[in-house]
């Protein structure tokens, strides 16, 4: 930590007057040079503890970090956009071909400014009242998913089209690498350093991939020769067409004679009830919100292989401001232990009141 300003003038002050004999006047020309001249220290100072802060990627931030990143050939994620289908409909039938053009933008609402675009262009059939389309949100994040039902506002409506519906949920939107999940990568690869024929070699290939949020590799899984390598994006697996795209290249990468299959994780769906008692002056239905978003939060932050355990669940509550006791339904819910190449998924997640006494 630099010295501050502070205590830079006043060791300069105090060594100035212990050579002349009397204090420097603060409106004197010495007395402000001493404060220019302290200025100027503290700021060389403070860049100087910046720079020693972005030398070792143990600390180092945003743009600096991808510098670290960049000598160990990895890459930061940017946000991955959810995808989905859309339906479009009209109310009677018509004679003619209705064309939906590709970009077509629909939204969720006006107030919430989410927008989806279709990524194809359909064709609403004479005769027909709906076609389903599929498109993407029009920015990646996490935020960019969707529920079932609630993409309802036409955008920019083709002609002969009267509204627009999602009958799935839009899912797969992802945030971008924050510079804790880039660091932690940076740093694995300096502890298992691929070598192009073991285990990390495979996870560090499979997990840059935007889509890709954790892999696990599991060597000799077929028998000698071969090796699985499992991936997973957050709180489910990622489409046929990146698995597709991981095997393609690491076939071209592989070594000679070996048999490499790149899978998707096996979902295991995980059921989490907790009763949850709010402090004094806390609403509960903001409370059972937050509750329920956080614990779809750490169930979507598990990586391949890592277990479920309900007393973190829990723990994941209890930070939340206005909580004054929360524990998991003994009956329904249990510690779930995950195997390498599976991976844990929200299943139910659910948040109920209950007075003290029936604790």
């Amino acid at each position: 930590m630099s010295e501050t300003y502070e205590s830079i003038l006043s060791r300069m002050q105090d060594r100035f007057q212990g050579l002349a004999g009397f204090p420097a006047d603060d409106a004197s020309d010495i007395g402000i040079r001493l404060k220019v001249l302290a200025g100027e220290l503290f700021s060389a100072s403070t860049n100087l503890d910046w720079l020693k802060r972005q030398a070792f990627p143990q600390t180092a931030q945003g743009v600096q970090l991808d510098y670290h990143a960049q000598q160990r050939g990895i890459q930061r994620k940017s946000a991955v956009r959810s995808q989905g289908t859309l339906e479009f409909s009209r109310e009677a039938a018509l004679l003619y071909d209705v064309t939906i053009p590709e970009g077509t933008v629909c939204a969720v609402s006006q107030e919430e400014g989410l927008r989806f675009v279709t990524t194809r262009k359909g064709i609403l059939k004479a005769g027909d009242f709906s076609v389903s389309v599929p498109a993407a949100s029009e920015e990646g994040g996490a935020q960019a998913n969707a529920a079932a039902e609630t993409i309802k506002v036409l955008v920019t409506p083709p002609p002969g089209v009267t509204a627009v519906t999602n009958r799935g949920a839009f899912t797969g939107g992802a945030d971008g690498e924050s510079d804790e999940e880039l660091r932690e990568r940076v740093l694995e690869s300096c502890r298992n350093i691929p070598n192009g024929t073991n285990s990390a070699f495979y996870r560090e290939f499979a997990l840059q991939y935007e889509s890709v949020y954790s892999a696990a590799v599991s060597p000799r899984a077929r028998g000698t020769g071969t090796v699985d390598v499992y991936v997973a994006s957050r709180g489910d697996v990622p489409g046929g067409e990146v698995i597709t795209q991981i095997q393609n290249d690491l076939n071209a990468l592989k070594e000679i004679n070996v048999d490499v299959q790149v899978k998707g994780a096996e979902k295991v769906s995980v059921d989490i009830i907790l009763y949850l008692i709010p402090k004094a002056g806390y609403d509960y239905s903001e409370l059972k919100r937050l509750a329920e978003q956080a614990l779809r939060d750490y169930m979507g932050g598990l990586s391949i292989g890592e277990s479920v355990y309900m007393t973190r669940a829990a723990a994941v509550v209890y930070g939340i401001e206005g909580v004054e006791q929360c524990w998991p339904e003994p009956l329904l819910c249990h510690d779930v232990a995950v195997q390498s190449g599976q991976l844990a998924v929200a299943g139910t997640i659910g948040v109920s009141p209950k007075v003290e006494d029936e604790q």
